[in-house]
């Protein structure tokens, strides 16, 4: 990954941000919320540590923002939702006593702007309050309507922002007055991820033997006894062998670890939650000797601990998983053992 200059933070107004590629690599221009393909080396990762200018709540939420955001619509998307989050927000997770469904998640605070909740102030009709009150779901959805506006690229980012929006400034300039720490926190990040293979395991290794296509072993069949659901799951998770690792990308193109299994599973009549961090808690626990296809194996993985996993796979039989391993690589079969290696945070048995 070659490292390239820091973005300025001055001189740039109306224009499109074409020029702030940085260390992502885009297809066809920004916005292209389907090209993940592009960005296996170039998305920047989910990065940890403190950003100067916020507090470290703020750090933790903005480098998700960020990172979901350059790999759906690069630089100007990033900057844009950042602003936002900043503007809404202080970029902290709020629940909201006009909403009390977000009492049930995770947060960093309590806001009270009508019924909205989350980084980006929400309101019902954006979603469910778990997507959001999570940083991931949540981005996603501003992305959503960011990049369905047909000219946020040539709009200035501020009024960009207000288009998705629609505050009460109808110029934006609430969200212009957090343009410099934006451009600030983008760099840091970025910074930070071009040292980095972020995100995923980056210990499984494929089975021994005669294999097919990224690890699968020629001739795989579900184990006897797989209940329809689960066969359901493990075939829509092997229908995106070799699709990349983009970090926040949620299909059908490609996939982060949690997403692969949330696609997987929706595919099965199930719907899990959306990161490792709740996935852990998704369906019933089980054990390593009472592991069947379809079940999600929870690790540290590169960037969480035991107790608060960062990586997940499916298993499939036969020893093995599958699993969308990290930044740079491809959905691909290795086995339990290798995956499991510096240990299990949980074992969780969904249907």
């Amino acid at each position: 990954m070659t490292p390239s200059m820091p973005i300025a933070s001055a001189g740039i107004g109306a224009a499109s941000l074409t020029g702030l590629t940085g260390l992502v690599l885009l297809l066809g221009g920004m916005g292209d919320a389907t090209a993940h393909a592009g960005l296996i080396s170039g998305s920047v990762c989910a990065t940890s540590g403190p950003i100067a200018g916020i507090s470290d709540t703020a750090a933790a939420n903005g480098r998700i923002v960020a990172a979901v955001s350059v790999a759906r619509g690069g630089d100007k998307a990033a900057l844009i939702a950042l602003m936002t989050g900043l503007t809404e927000s202080g970029l902290r997770v709020l629940t909201n006593p006009n909403d009390p469904a977000g009492n049930a998640y995770a947060h960093d605070g309590v806001g009270g702007d009508h019924d909205s909740l989350g980084i980006f102030q929400q309101r019902p009709n954006w979603g469910t309050a778990a997507q959001r009150m999570e940083p991931v779901a949540s981005t996603n959805i501003f992305l959503d309507r960011l990049l369905s506006l047909p000219h946020w690229q040539a709009a200035s980012p501020w009024q960009a922002a207000q288009s998705v929006q629609a505050s009460a400034f109808s110029d934006g300039s609430n969200y212009h007055a957090q343009w410099d720490l934006a451009v600030s926190i983008l760099n840091t990040v970025k910074a930070d991820s071009a040292t980095l293979s972020c995100g995923g395991s980056g210990v499984g290794q494929p089975p021994s033997g005669p294999a097919g296509q990224h690890g699968l072993p020629a001739g795989y069949t579900a184990p006897v006894g797989t209940s329809p659901a689960a066969a359901a799951a493990v075939t829509s998770a092997l229908s995106d062998l070799g699709k990349p690792y983009v970090f926040g990308a949620k299909g059908p193109s490609a996939y982060d670890c949690s997403s692969l299994m949330v696609a997987a599973w929706a595919a099965g009549g199930h719907a899990l939650t959306r990161t490792t961090y709740s996935q852990v808690h998704d369906g019933t626990t089980t054990t390593q000797a009472q592991l069947v296809a379809g079940d999600l194996v929870l690790t540290p993985g590169s960037n969480g601990t035991l107790a608060s996993p960062g990586h997940v796979a499916m298993f499939i039989g036969q020893g093995l998983v599958i699993e969308a391993p990290h930044t740079g690589d491809v959905v691909k079969v290795v086995t339990y053992a290798s995956l499991t290696s510096a240990g299990v945070s949980a074992l969780r048995h969904i249907a």
